[in-house]
């Protein structure tokens, strides 16, 4: 029991002192999942004149955590191996994405300081426990052992949408994989003692309570420029037209990525999350979105951090 005190109070503290920071130096290790974070969050941040953030990415397409672990090994070896993207906004002097440079997580590690590391899984493994260890464990240590006074947090991503063939693939549907990357997250998060940022459960918020619900899109439909199907009614999915070698000029559909309404329901739940303020006070609000949508948004990230 006293354990358990000692434990919450040092909780209670920690919260207070994010909720008073009035500048936080934030790293996420991840992938296009994480450096989405960047499109709003700054920006946020900037409006609500009482806090300063230093947003950094270490950005990779789509890596797992056994990848960030092998490049880690990598780069120990040969620190001149630089196969990251390395991307940082400042709230007060350059909110919108930068310029990204090359670079490695060991090196971020070794000559700066960060208040905040965080990590996650890929999205297409963050459903397999089996998946995360023991690279989740390796690359923790690693982080410990030369960010002694940061604290690492869990980034938790979101369930594709409903009618993403991955699913179909897998055998279960979109609440299916939300609820088995929530219990992937929530062991790695006991196990390690680590808090989680709930990214995942606002967007399932979001999906379960707008009166206005996602139609799937009809794959067998053939649309002609500049058609795109509708796909406002989910934060997750988009749709554009692009030209590649193998297929010219064509329709693609992205049934995992966010779209402008997930960008900003992400950095509504960062921003409540990292400063411990009510998100509902929000001054930011993308020309991209409407009012009604972003208030919706907000009392969403509410409840998820609640």
């Amino acid at each position: 029991m006293k354990v358990r005190i000692i434990a919450l109070a040092s909780t209670f503290l920690m919260l207070m002192n994010f909720a008073a920071a009035k500048e936080l130096k934030v790293l996420m290790i991840g992938n296009s999942f994480s450096i989405c974070v960047g499109k709003y969050l700054p920006q946020v941040v900037k409006a609500d004149k009482k806090h300063r953030l230093i947003l950094t990415s270490a950005y990779i397409g789509g890596c797992s955590l056994e990848k960030h672990y092998k490049q880690l090994q990598k780069a120990e070896k040969t620190p001149s191996f630089t196969p990251y993207k390395i991307t940082v906004w400042d709230s007060e002097t350059n909110p919108q994405q930068g310029k990204s440079v090359p670079g490695n997580v060991n090196t971020l590690l070794k000559t700066q300081q960060f208040d905040i590391i965080t990590i996650q899984q890929n999205s297409a493994n963050s459903w397999k426990f089996e998946t995360f260890e023991p690279y989740a464990g390796e690359l923790i240590s690693y982080i410990r052992k030369h960010q002694k006074n940061a604290q690492i947090i869990i980034h938790q991503t979101w369930a594709y949408r409903a009618d993403s063939p991955s699913l179909k693939k897998w055998g279960f549907d979109q609440q299916g994989m939300y609820e088995r990357l929530n219990d992937s997250y929530g062991q790695l998060a006991k196990k390690y003692q680590l808090r989680m940022i709930p990214v995942g459960k606002a967007v399932q918020i979001y999906r379960a309570e707008t009166t206005d619900k996602y139609q799937p899109i009809d794959l067998k439909v053939k649309y002609k420029e500049p058609e795109l199907p509708d796909f406002s009614k989910d934060p997750v999915g988009i749709s554009l037209w692009q030209t590649t070698k193998a297929k010219g000029r064509h329709i693609h559909h992205d049934f995992s990525h966010f779209n402008k309404n997930g960008y900003y329901l992400q950095a509504v739940v960062w921003y409540g999350f990292l400063f411990g303020e009510k998100v509902g006070e929000i001054q930011f609000f993308p020309k991209e979105i409407s009012r009604k949508e972003a208030v919706f948004m907000q009392k969403c990230a509410a409840k998820a951090l609640n």
